[in-house]
């Protein structure tokens, strides 16, 4: 029997780009209303709650794209109100208030940032600069106006208080009995999941020194291992030894050797060891009967159920955030956990 290839009617051609955005939205609602149970296989059930365990971190991570999403739109209504009601408050109309205060005060894009952003991309960029230069024009203009319009939110919520109530999802995250600075009790607690090994997880280490020093005695950095092993290979054994200068009280000064270093191989190790002034034997010893790779082992397991799959990755007080972003973005969520830490 031959197959005939379905065709898909036109119309449903033009709600497909619809239908792959609202994915995200009914996935979660879907997985929240399920029956008790959701099949069968020769009479031994398969619960709901299997199911949801089962995939806990792909659910966290739909939620995350459906939060995002929902916080953009957001931040872009707060941002027109906010504008709205100081065009108001000076008599002029949103226009003259924007042109004013938006498209006057943009930075102004100069050839040689074209050339350098061309140039940094052009590798995946199909045409030569003369044929992209207009359009890398118009791409950082929109850029600076999106910087201007940012600032001038902040601004204005100066003058007129904000307050979210839309609030990011959380996760379950276990604190574990891993190495952590700050205060035990601490009302937020910040956990990293991290790659010794990875260029994003060095380039975030001062962002949370700044984060420590402006919320000293309310905020505690917890640090859980993911080595990325089929991209970093040496990163399993690097996590290894943090926890073996764990044992001789010495984790935070070598973690910071280790971000520090570019050679991670064993043996470099072990002289990252003697040079903070360790128990070399009792190290050596440490790192290369494999003592800790099963504690490795579970930092990644507990990763993995949280929905990790990349490094860097956080979790303040179980809300979440990717990669190595801005100083700010920390700021948002902390002040967030600590609002609902005392009960705002």
């Amino acid at each position: 029997m031959t197959l005939r290839p379905f065709a898909v009617p036109a119309r449903w051609l033009a709600w497909l780009p619809w239908a792959m955005l609202l994915i995200p939205f009914c996935l979660p609602a879907l997985a929240a209303d399920l029956p008790e149970v959701v099949a069968t296989v020769h009479d031994q059930p398969i619960s709901a709650e299997a199911l949801r365990d089962s995939m806990r971190g792909q659910l966290l991570q739909l939620d995350m794209e459906r939060y995002e999403a929902m916080k953009a739109q957001l931040d872009a209504l707060v941002a027109e109100r906010l504008i709205a009601l100081e065009a108001a408050a000076r008599g002029v109309s949103v226009e003259e208030f924007e042109r004013v205060e938006i498209f006057a005060k943009m930075e102004p894009v100069t050839p040689e940032q074209v050339r350098s952003f061309y140039d940094a991309n052009k590798e995946r960029l199909p045409r030569s600069f003369e044929e992209l230069e207009g359009r890398i024009t118009v791409h950082l203009q929109r850029q600076s106006e999106v910087q201007r319009r940012e600032a001038l939110g902040r601004e204005l919520r100066q003058q007129y208080p904000v307050r979210i109530a839309l609030a990011p999802p959380r996760a379950d995250v276990d604190a574990d009995d891993d190495p952590f600075l700050g205060p035990q009790d601490a009302p937020v607690t910040l956990i990293e999941f991290s790659d010794f090994q990875c260029p994003y997880c060095r380039r975030v280490q001062s962002v949370l020194k700044r984060l420590m020093t402006a919320y000293h005695g309310q905020l505690k950095l917890v640090f859980r291992d993911f080595p990325l092993r089929q991209i970093h290979p040496e990163a399993q054994k690097a996590a290894e030894a943090a926890q073996c200068a764990n044992d001789q009280g010495q984790f935070w000064p070598y973690h910071d050797r280790l971000f520090a270093a570019t050679e991670l191989g064993v043996e470099a190790l072990k002289q990252y060891a003697v040079e903070l002034g360790l128990d070399a034997e009792g190290f050596n010893t440490c790192l290369d009967s494999q003592k800790y790779s099963q504690e490795v082992q579970k930092d990644i397991d507990d990763a993995r159920v949280a929905g990790v799959n990349a490094t860097p990755s956080f979790f303040v007080n179980g809300l979440p955030i990717n990669g190595a972003v801005p100083f700010e973005r920390f700021v948002e969520l902390v002040e967030l956990a600590l609002e609902r830490a005392n009960g705002q």
